[in-house]
This record gives C-alpha cells, sequence and structure tokens, in this order.
C-alpha cells in the first residue's frame, strides 16, 4: 500500500485522492477475503499457502490460514 501510495502522490494527485482510494482497496481486500478466503491464485514459488488477488492492476499476496 505505501509503494502505492508513494506512486499516486509522484503524479501529484491530491492527498484526499490517494487516501480514499487507498481506503477502497483496503475495503475490497477486507470484503473480498472475509467472504472468500481462497479466492486468489495460489503462488506457490512464494511459499504454502501463498496465494495471490488482484485489484486493478495491483497485486496482493496474502496467506491463507
Amino acid at each position: 500500500m505505501e509503494e502505492i501510495a508513494d506512486y499516486l502522490y509522484e503524479q501529484h494527485l491530491s492527498a484526499p485522492f490517494v487516501v480514499a482510494y487507498l481506503q477502497n482497496i483496503k475495503d475490497w481486500l477486507e470484503r473480498l477475503l472475509c467472504e472468500f478466503p481462497d479466492s486468489g491464485t495460489p503462488t506457490p514459488e512464494y511459499g504454502e499457502g501463498i496465494r495471490r488477488v488482484v485489484y486493478r492492476k495491483h497485486s496482493f499476496l496474502y496467506r491463507v490460514i
């Protein structure tokens, strides 16, 4: 998320826009992973139980516990 924020600020986007965009990502991830924890693509190259989901063009790795 920090890298996304840095990129958006480098594009001269306003702080309120960046905060809202990051909040949208966070909300989406929480809903998706709470309801469908196995929905991501398995990525065994990162370790057992690691999966990847994509929000727009941003990839996020997470571990299914």
